[in-house]
C-alpha cells in the first residue's frame, strides 16, 4: 500500500511543479496520474484486488465505486487532450478537484491528508 501512496506523492509533486511553472499540459498529466494511484489504492484497499492498467481501474470503479467512476471519466477528457492541446489552470483545478473528491469519497482522505493539503 505504500507503494501506491509514494507514485501518488512523486507525481503530485510533479504536477504542483509543473503548475507552479505555468506548464499546465504536465502538470495535468501528472495530476491525472496521481489521480490514478489514488484509485489504484482504493480499489487495493477496498477490493483487495491489484488494477493492471487504466481499463481494469476503470472497470472496477464503475462496478464497485461508480461515484467515484464519474468523477474519474469526467476528468479523462482534460487528460486525454493534455497530449496534444494547450492546458490552462482550470484544468489543473479540475483535476485537482478531482483528487479531493475520490480521496473524500472513496474514505480514504486521511491516508493522503498531508498531501492533498498541498494543492
Amino acid at each position: 500500500m505504500e507503494e501506491y501512496i509514494h507514485v501518488f506523492n512523486d507525481f503530485l509533486e510533479e504536477a504542483i511543479s509543473s503548475e507552479s511553472k505555468g506548464k499546465y499540459g504536465p502538470a495535468v498529466s501528472n495530476y491525472y496520474k496521481s489521480l490514478t494511484a489514488l484509485c489504484s489504492y482504493l480499489i487495493k484497499n477496498k477490493l483487495r484486488k491489484k488494477p493492471k492498467n487504466h481499463t481494469e481501474i476503470f472497470l472496477f470503479l464503475k462496478v464497485s465505486f461508480p461515484e467515484v467512476h464519474k468523477i474519474i471519466d469526467s476528468v479523462f477528457t482534460v487528460y486525454t487532450a493534455s497530449y496534444d492541446h494547450i492546458m490552462e489552470k482550470e484544468d489543473c483545478t479540475n483535476l485537482k478537484n478531482a483528487i479531493k473528491q475520490v480521496a473524500k469519497i472513496g474514505g480514504i482522505e486521511k491516508e493522503f491528508e498531508e498531501a492533498i493539503k498541498k494543492i
